[in-house]
């Protein structure tokens, strides 16, 4: 009986042993390592049509019914069939210290023309209120502006989202023509052209 007394102390002995010397290979109950995560700026922003982006629009008032003596009503030449889409994913703001936890940047969207319309016509643009989308979608200016060569902000506080892609999603845009005050004689009949530009910049 002793005999098989000492035969089991000594198993557990060397058992216990064993389990320390595999320890000794500096590998334990549990490993881990390290893992980068890089999450990239972005600002993106197109127009999106009922023929897909870069839709080419015409605007003409409407005078099939005009009456002579009648003031030709240039609030029929109006198109609202294009939609400003854009992804935003912004920096995390700086608190001075250095550690990026101060106020997050935000972004706008500026709108400008490539040239001046002739004297007499202003270009009116309206940017709906955002239809679609998610996260920190930018607040559109609910006024028409005339729109000129040179930016204006036509929406602001925009932070990381997405407002969907295509027709139909995030801003519709409603294009229109309006005569200046008092310069109907300046109105003349003629094609011309422009090309609207929308920007995304930081504020």
């Amino acid at each position: 009986m002793k005999k098989l007394a000492f035969i089991l102390t000594s198993i557990i002995l060397i058992s216990a042993t064993a389990k320390v010397s595999t320890g000794s290979t500096g590998d334990d109950e549990t490993s881990s390592h390290n893992l980068g995560i890089s999450v990239p700026e972005v600002a993106l922003v197109d127009v999106e049509g009922p023929s897909g982006e870069g839709t080419t629009i015409n605007l003409s008032p409407n005078i099939n019914n005009l009456e002579a003596g009648a003031a030709v009503d240039f609030t029929t030449a109006n198109d609202n069939s294009l939609w400003l889409n854009y992804t935003s994913i912004i920096e995390q703001g700086n608190n001075g210290n250095g550690n990026g936890n101060g106020s997050s940047k935000t972004r706008k969207i500026k709108a400008e023309i490539d040239e001046n319309l002739p004297d007499g016509l202003d270009l009116m643009l309206e940017v709906g209120t955002i239809a679609s989308g998610s996260g920190q979608t930018g607040t559109a200016i609910q006024e028409k502006i005339a729109l000129k060569k040179g930016p204006t902000t036509v929406i602001d506080d925009i932070g990381s989202c997405y407002t969907e892609n295509g027709a139909g999603k995030g801003h519709r845009l409603t294009y229109s023509l309006a005569v200046k005050d008092n310069k109907f004689d300046k109105v003349m009949a003629e094609t011309f052209s422009v090309q609207v530009t929308y920007t995304i910049t930081e504020n």
